[in-house]
């Protein structure tokens, strides 16, 4: 390893566009695997009790190590962070014009969600105020006799 890659990869900053551009491709290459892997288990499943084939091997083959694949995959997206990211929903018609949200938009979206939010336990902390105020005024009656 020459010296100045050496020093690149040192310095590399785990957060930047680049790196992430890297592991979301390694992911869809795993996601790629996994695809090619859940066909080849389909098949075996639809196959496993022709001639020649047994339940057992298509268990053993093809459905461990779609496992094993979807718990690497699992794996790695926790150890990136890829996995934490975001992912918008795929509108029905599969256009190539849908446009991803703007990040004004994103900031407004989250700020009406977390008003929402706020106002719910804000009801909630107040239901239980009168809540405690009803007890403590029954406890008091209840006292006083």
């Amino acid at each position: 390893m020459s010296q100045s890659s050496l020093h690149d990869s040192i310095h590399t900053d785990p957060n930047s566009p680049e790196v992430l551009k890297q592991n979301v491709q390694i992911a869809l290459d795993h996601v790629a695997r996994i695809q090619s892997q859940a066909r080849n288990c389909l098949h075996g499943v639809q196959s496993a009790y022709q001639a020649g084939n047994s339940p057992a091997h298509t268990t053993g083959k093809y459905l461990v190590a779609l496992m094993q694949a979807l718990r690497t995959l699992a794996e790695f997206l926790r150890q990136t962070g890829v996995g934490a990211y975001p992912m918008p929903p795929v509108p029905e018609s599969q256009s190539a014009s849908s446009v991803p949200p703007t990040e004004q938009q994103l900031i407004d979206t989250t700020a009406r969600e977390v008003q929402v939010l706020y106002e719910r336990l804000k009801r909630i902390q107040e239901s239980n105020t009168v809540a405690v105020n009803l007890l403590g005024a029954a406890d008091t009656v209840s006292r006083a006799r």
